[in-house]
């Protein structure tokens, strides 16, 4: 396989700005990931001009974009012009889940009116690299927990464009389950760090609360295997956070709100357990279930998060997925260019 790598002309943010997006021409498929600024807008453009619609458009949606103040009404502008016309021009649409799919009114109007076009594609895990395995780095030592200690991880990029993590309810909850056992490894960095430093502080847990700022992608596996279980207390749009299937394929058990996506991974009482969104006491009565449970109940919900990721989510049988729903899009493409109902 060859990689081509296109510079942006510039950035902003998230946003990469790349001419070339609307004149790509040769290829069979186009694979867009949404959300995309600038790319959704070109991509579109690139399909109005002559030929334009050479390639198959795959348009794999991840999730909303929403935010607070002047950017939350241009990006719910956005999701009412652009999000929608993307889907329309759309000969193909991954959903990494129908609840989540649901979820999204113009998602739910095209899943309704055409549901040849959607395939249920989740992220994927490499279940090699992430699996179960005692803390051969060390890391509960070098933070200087206990042996008798119960770690739950959190693992989130703290910045505004993250807003959505919620580690200030994680932090919350550890204090309010008055359970000295429990203790907190939080792996992520962002300009809110300092922010989740001083509510640690305030709430009388700094001691309990460990922060160890960005963590390589390939350290990750080491810090899951530090800790007993995933706390994921995040709120929509996160639709599927890859952090919790790279948790179950690591053997931890699972405590996250309950939202669209998440319903979809997580099954109550067989390899995690659910709490309402935002509902502090509920998150911290979760804690402290899974520290007075004993290390079998634990590591039984560990071996079956484990068991599903390695059947849904693995890369094998993501790839072969994948190579369907390309086909099923070019087919897509051929039979609408034909006038053919799919």
């Amino acid at each position: 396989m060859i990689v081509h790598r296109i510079a942006p002309l510039l950035a902003i943010g998230n946003a990469p700005l790349i001419p070339r997006l609307a004149r790509l021409a040769g290829f069979d498929v186009l694979h867009l990931h949404y959300p995309f600024i600038f790319g959704s807008e070109l991509v579109l453009v690139g399909r109005l001009r002559p030929g334009g619609r050479d390639a198959a458009l795959l348009v794999h949606y991840k999730n909303r974009l929403v935010g607070d103040g002047a950017r939350g009404a241009m990006f719910d502008l956005y999701e009412h012009t652009v999000s929608p016309l993307l889907i329309r021009h759309a000969d193909a649409v991954c959903m990494l889940s129908r609840d989540h799919a649901e979820s999204v009114p113009y998602l739910r109007r095209a899943l309704r009116d055409d549901p040849g076009r959607f395939f249920e594609m989740p992220n994927g895990v490499d279940t090699d690299e992430f699996a179960p395995g005692h803390d051969s780095e060390g890391v509960r030592a070098s933070l200087g927990i206990g042996e008798d200690a119960v770690v739950a991880a959190f693992v989130a990029t703290l910045d505004r464009a993250h807003h959505f993590k919620r580690l200030d309810l994680a932090i919350e909850a550890l204090a309010r389950s008055r359970e000295n056992r429990l203790h907190l490894i939080v792996a992520g960095g962002g300009e809110l760090l300092g922010r989740f430093r001083n509510q640690a502080l305030a709430a009388g847990v700094a001691d309990r609360v460990h922060f160890i700022g960005a963590v390589p992608h390939t350290r990750l596996p080491d810090v899951l295997r530090a800790a007993d279980m995933m706390l994921l207390t995040t709120e929509p749009p996160e639709s599927f956070g890859i952090v919790l299937i790279e948790a179950m394929a690591s053997g931890l058990p699972v405590i996250a709100t309950e939202y669209p996506g998440v319903r979809a991974v997580l099954e109550p009482g067989d390899n995690g357990m659910l709490v309402p969104r935002g509902d502090v006491d509920a998150i911290a009565a979760a804690l402290r279930t899974m520290a007075e449970s004993d290390g079998g109940e634990r590591r039984r919900m560990g071996a079956a998060g484990r068991e599903k990721a390695e059947r849904e989510w693995s890369w094998p049988a993501l790839v072969a997925r994948m190579g369907d729903v390309y086909r099923a899009a070019i087919e897509h493409r051929r039979r609408r260019e034909a006038g053919e109902r799919w």
